[in-house]
């Protein structure tokens, strides 16, 4: 699990830069504290969002539908802070 305070870090200088808050951009911000240089799994950082959601500490944005494209994948599911819905 990725520390709290660093994943919500993230999710706010990504949310800050105007960019969509998923797994994905997430990731890349946080790939300075991955430890060698590299960057967490996304899928990590997905179930630690997920995580996060389930605290109460971020919420889903509202879905876009993508013409019967099927369900999101967990990587792009997109976030934001509480005090912003």
């Amino acid at each position: 699990m990725i520390d709290e305070d660093q994943l919500l870090d993230a999710v706010r200088v990504v949310n800050g830069a105007g960019r969509p808050v998923h797994a994905e951009s997430v990731r890349k911000y946080l790939g300075q504290f991955a430890g060698e240089g590299g960057y967490f799994e996304v899928s990590v950082v997905a179930a630690d969002l997920e995580e996060l959601e389930s605290l109460g500490k971020l919420e889903r944005a509202p879905a876009i539908e993508w013409n019967d494209s099927g369900p999101t994948p967990k990587t792009r599911i997109r976030y934001v802070l509480p005090s912003e819905q």
